[in-house]
């Protein structure tokens, strides 16, 4: 458009148009066969040999897992069913699960001694509402328990300084 401003026929105010025109031009590029130079020769190698790129570095190369990779592979594996099973304790005194079943039995059976040394730490230990409870003694269980897998964790790893975390 040659003229700047225009009128909003809408409003009746003038609107300012920015827009130019523009020519486009298309490019094409064609690949350009390079002719290797003819008196080049490549270096000549024996047969069988080997070249050494990193001559400059240790012979010692790293292959495997550190020498504490499987314990913190065990404790991330029992802490992991601890945390399942605790959240497993929370989840079904908040549904009102029958606790004449077996599993629910054995639920509560297993998680009771990882919750007992929590208990306490708050005057709260237990919210009723109707028959559902949320024991809050097994949350604070279950985040006591998660700093504490962290903490081990974060020993085994000294163990493997100079190397890298796997």
């Amino acid at each position: 458009m040659t003229d700047s401003r225009r009128t909003d026929p809408a409003a009746g105010d003038p609107v300012a148009d920015d827009t130019h025109v523009v020519e486009r031009q298309t490019y094409v590029e064609r690949d350009r066969v390079v002719e290797p130079d003819p008196g080049y020769v490549p270096p000549a190698q024996p047969a069988g040999s080997q070249v050494n790129v990193n001559s400059g570095s240790p012979a010692y190369v790293d292959s495997g897992f550190g020498p504490l990779y499987y314990a913190r592979r065990v404790v991330s594996l029992l802490f992991g069913i601890l945390a399942v099973l605790i959240g497993l304790r929370i989840l079904l005194l908040l549904l009102v699960a029958n606790q004449g079943n077996s599993i629910v039995d054995f639920v509560y059976d297993v998680t009771e001694p990882f919750v007992a040394p929590f208990r306490g730490i708050f005057q709260i230990d237990v919210v009723t509402a109707g028959q559902a409870q949320l024991d809050v003694g097994a949350v604070v269980a279950l985040v006591g328990w998660l700093l504490i897998y962290i903490l081990i964790v974060a020993i085994l790893r000294l163990g493997d300084r100079g190397r890298a975390a796997v």
